[in-house]
């Protein structure tokens, strides 16, 4: 028995995945935007080791 599948129905499921590939790119993008480059990520180590030293020297140059 052959199921019959109108055109609109292809459309309809068309549209449904043409929404969920946006939403997929849309959450790559959120997850690009969150990672940090690896300059970046070296600038927040070096950051995090001044604060444990209490190296704050950088700060009194802001002045």
């Amino acid at each position: 028995m052959q199921e019959t599948i109108s055109l609109s129905d292809i459309l309809e499921e068309l549209r449904t995945i043409k929404q969920r590939i946006e939403h997929i790119e849309e959450l790559i993008e959120d997850l690009i935007d969150s990672t940090l480059t690896p300059e970046e990520e070296k600038l927040l180590r070096e950051v995090k080791e001044k604060i444990e030293k209490d190296d704050f020297s950088d700060l009194h140059s802001c002045y």
